[in-house]
């Protein structure tokens, strides 16, 4: 009974990962047979990852466009997209392995949700939850490094939860470097390292038997993960006396999160601010600043850190308002825009995308992101449900899972603030949403059952 049951299982998660092969495959070959243009699958943030991968390829250095050392990237996703420019064809290649990236993610999910609910219904319900989910079905189409930091990602709370399940120094040590691997990809991560030893070392003082050699574990955890990553800030610093992980950081303080301040005070477009402020075009950035020409890349980035910085500290409470409705934005915006601009064959590798052809298609945008608001909404009412439960209050894997989530959705609020970034939490919304609407079917269930009545 038991092997049947198990073949039975085995037999429902292929067909799971068949359904989200064939998704994945089905988005682009549509839009290309709608568009004969492979350059609709590369975004404005693109070049910045082919630049560094050239480069490695031809002169075996991490460099960008002036032969000077990348800063503004790090190196995780510009190596998934050598063995596409090696084979001369970067956008099929990259997106066929990004596919098979997410359905290993939808896998991963399955057996994330095996050792957490020990039920192979459930398990498949939020695997098949992930195969369907329209986001990462986009995602994978485009030549952006969110599929592989969410693959990674969640293989770290794979190798994670399982840690906590059988205590192996060796599964805690490849989670260590898997989410070094992850921040490598995508630096917002750089400080999730420092919240999970918080959990671990919570954790460790529960178990008064084994505290010692546990606590051992977690320094190791610490140790292998912010050391993995501090080799490329020593990399950033002695080739470029820049000693962050990735500028892009500073970037963003300066021409998003500073810039979003700037548009709510002055109540205009975060657009016109950018382009006050220099962002859009490195020449008028210098004729605003005409004495950082001669200062180097790192220097550039550094003021621009700081300023960011200096600009939100001048109002706090407005840009924490600014920074809560970009987190909002993140969990409840649809990629509806996406789906039609691409599948209309006016997506345009910009980093900001017109939206104002959208208008004479204005009915398939409003039914398209009325169905998507709503199956969007059946998980979320499937997550709230799982966090109002017993199993959330008392088990130390689901709260790691929320909290990995609630970093995510924080570090990704303000003006970047979109469904984008909701994809390194979707899997989690997956999980949690596949266990509370089991809850809610077993609830409906029972009230409807004879004995129920009686």
């Amino acid at each position: 009974m038991k092997n049947t049951k198990k073949n039975t299982a085995n037999i429902t998660i292929v067909a799971v990962l068949l359904v989200a092969l064939l998704m994945r495959l089905l988005l682009p070959v549509l839009a290309l047979i709608i568009t004969q243009d492979l350059e609709l699958f590369n975004r404005g943030d693109t070049l910045s990852y082919t630049i560094p991968a050239k480069k490695l390829i031809e002169l075996g250095q991490f460099l960008n466009i002036d032969n000077q050392p990348e800063l503004f990237r790090t190196p995780g996703y510009p190596l998934l997209l050598i063995p596409g420019l090696l084979a001369g064809n970067v956008e099929i290649v990259t997106i066929f392995i990004q596919i098979i990236l997410d359905c290993l993610t939808v896998y991963l999910i399955y057996k994330i949700a095996l050792l957490l609910f020990k039920r192979d219904e459930i398990a498949i319900v939020c695997a098949l939850l992930y195969a369907i989910e329209p986001l990462p079905i986009l995602r994978s189409s485009f030549l952006m490094s969110e599929t592989l930091h969410t693959t990674l990602l969640t293989l770290f709370l794979k190798l994670l939860l399982e840690y906590f399940k059988n205590n192996s120094g060796k599964n805690l040590a490849l989670a260590a470097i898997t989410l070094a691997a992850s921040i490598y990809v995508r630096p917002i991560g750089y400080y999730l390292p420092l919240l999970i030893t918080a959990i671990l070392l919570v954790w460790n003082f529960k178990k008064m038997q084994a505290r010692k050699f546990l606590i051992i574990h977690t320094c190791i955890f610490l140790v292998v993960a912010m050391g993995s990553v501090g080799i490329w800030q020593i990399r950033n610093y002695v080739k470029a006396g820049y000693s962050g992980i990735a500028a892009v950081s500073d970037y963003n303080l300066y021409c998003y999160n500073g810039a979003s301040l700037i548009a709510r005070q002055k109540k205009v477009s975060s657009e016109e601010v950018h382009e006050q402020l220099g962002c859009t075009d490195r020449e008028k950035y210098f004729q605003i600043y005409p004495e950082q020409r001669q200062w180097s890349q790192s220097q550039i980035y550094r003021y621009m850190g700081k300023e960011g910085k200096k600009i939100i500290m001048s109002d706090p409470l407005t840009y924490s308002i600014v920074h809560l409705e970009g987190m909002f934005r993140t969990l409840i915006q649809t990629p509806t825009n996406r789906y039609v601009l691409l599948l209309m064959g006016m997506f345009e590798p910009s980093i900001t995308p017109s939206y104002k052809n959208l208008y004479q298609y204005k009915d398939i945008v409003f039914w398209t992101n009325l169905n998507l608001s709503l199956l969007l909404g059946v998980y979320l009412l499937g997550v709230t449900t799982a966090l109002l439960s017993k199993r959330f209050l008392n088990n130390l894997s689901m709260i790691t899972l929320v909290s990995v989530a609630v970093y995510f959705l924080t570090v990704s609020g303000g003006d970047v603030g979109s469904h984008r970034f909701r994809l390194a939490i979707t899997p989690i919304i997956c999980l949690l949403a596949g266990y509370g609407l089991s809850l809610i079917i077993n609830r409906i269930k029972h009230q409807f059952s004879p004995s129920a009545n009686n």
